[in-house]
């Protein structure tokens, strides 16, 4: 009976041990990784403009490099605006377009004109780039659809009181909300259904989703502290079929200028990563979506280069709290002069280009050697004000002349990563694994990892059996 008694306990020591192993397998939801990059950079302005006054940027640095104007197709970032997407329903001016709001158009034109437009713009079925859907007329719950978005609340209000003119104003308000919020999920469902359908193997998604609305810094500037409302934090929650039906995550942190060299611009930007992040695990219980941050080289509504401290307060941020990849996008000013070419050529050859490859090889050295290659490095601690770079007793970021010399000088990094950096590294970083790969290192392969174990149950009733 001792005997036995010992078995018994033997065998519940192992599978509380096993348990255990399986609950630190587990600790961070696997991610979606793109291109076995660690953390990938974006050049999306139309920069190529600058072609035209004998000023040719050098752009090799960055992993995609497209335009967001139009007539451009098959690139590895596409952004699909208003027009270029199906029938989508808004209003311009007071003037409604495919019906104004979503519950009073079509949604069948719209998924033909979404088939016809990717089709258009991404002509290869295995497409593997960044697919972003640029629709920022209405948001889809009624609650956010202020100031200038009141008239989509308005329109629903008044297509239910013509069918209904004998209801209350509260029954009114109340079938207005639940016909267009449930109109909106369905039209913005769909298109991500049928986006996925016609390209399965790009990564979807809806630009400036999620938004947590921290801008209060403009009338709080003393006790900013950048977080998330928690009634916004809520009604992103309410938004989890958007999240399910995604394939990326495609926020923004825009820096205003107010902001510039500031601490309450980190606490921005950082709050606003973090709720990315966030909501990208409530995609699926096996794994988290990848986030690509849209940002800028500029301030909002500016050409005004971000300042030293601003690129990691951007950058470093998003690269440190775990974040997929950067998209840095732009639009015609920052090409439509002599000028402004000239200025973002010496901005990429000098700080900005410097700080880039600082973030981008750190983040590489991180992943191979604390996660195999198999993951990405992301903060232990939120909150920290650690970040991905180089230590500048190992390494130089030096310019060398190009070859060619048309695209001026590249820059390039001399150095060792040594056991040092590793350690400094572990201490603040810990790996986040791309899907197939499991442990703090993310180096158990998917045919070992948690889902080929037996069930908690299962094992239990199996080992106690042997052991009686």
């Amino acid at each position: 009976m001792g005997q036995r008694a010992g078995s018994f306990d033997r065998t519940v020591a192992y599978v509380l041990a096993l348990l255990a192993t399986t609950a630190r397998l587990q600790e961070l939801k696997q991610t979606t990784d793109f291109g076995k990059k660690s953390f990938v950079i974006v050049w999306n302005a139309p920069t190529h403009d600058c072609l035209r006054y004998s000023v040719s940027l050098n752009l090799k640095m960055f992993d995609i490099v497209s335009s967001p104007n139009e007539g451009f197709y098959d690139q590895q970032l596409t952004i699909f605006y208003k027009e270029r997407l199906g029938k989508y329903p808004y209003f311009r001016g007071q003037t409604p377009i495919h019906g104004g709001v979503p519950q009073n158009s079509s949604l069948l034109l719209h998924l033909d004109g979404v088939k016809r437009d990717i089709t258009r713009y991404m002509r290869s079925w295995d497409s593997k780039g960044l697919a972003v859907i640029d629709w920022e007329e209405w948001r889809p719950l009624w609650i956010r659809n202020w100031k200038s978005k009141q008239i989509y609340r308005n329109s629903s209000l008044l297509l239910v009181s013509e069918r209904h003119p004998d209801w209350s104003q509260a029954d009114i308000s109340r079938q207005a909300q639940f016909e267009f919020e449930q109109s909106a999920q369905r039209f913005m469902v769909r298109t991500l259904q049928e986006a996925r359908n016609i390209r399965p193997h790009s990564l979807w998604g809806f630009y400036l989703f999620p938004d947590c609305y921290n801008h209060d810094y403009k009338n709080n500037a003393v006790n900013y502290t950048g977080r998330c409302p928690d009634v916004e934090v809520s009604r992103n929650d309410l938004l989890t079929w958007l999240w399910r039906n995604s394939t990326a995550i495609y926020p923004s942190i825009y820096l205003d200028r107010s902001l510039r060299s500031s601490p309450r611009g980190s606490k921005f930007v950082r709050s606003r990563v973090k709720e990315a992040l966030r909501v990208s695990q409530l995609h699926s219980v096996d794994y988290s979506l990848p986030v690509f941050v849209y940002s800028r080289p500029t301030y909002s509504y500016t050409v005004e280069l971000l300042t030293e401290h601003d690129l990691v307060t951007t950058i470093g941020e998003s690269a440190a709290l775990g974040a997929a990849g950067v998209i840095f996008w732009g639009d015609t000013d920052y090409s439509n002069s002599a000028e402004h070419c000239r200025m973002m050529k010496s901005y990429l050859r000098g700080a900005f280009g410097r700080y880039l490859l600082n973030v981008t090889t750190a983040a590489k050295y991180c992943s191979t050697f604390l996660c195999g290659g198999h993951g990405r490095c992301e903060r232990r601690d939120s909150e920290a004000d650690t970040y991905l770079h180089l230590s500048p007793d190992s390494f130089q970021i030096k310019e060398r002349a190009d070859e060619a010399e048309v695209q001026g000088t590249d820059l390039h990094v001399i150095g060792t990563f040594t056991p040092r950096d590793e350690s400094r590294f572990q201490e603040h970083f810990r790996c986040r694994c791309f899907r197939g790969w499991f442990g703090r290192q993310c180096n158990l392969g998917k045919n070992v990892g948690p889902g080929t174990l037996p069930s908690t149950l299962t094992l239990l009733l199996s080992l106690l059996s042997l052991a009686m």
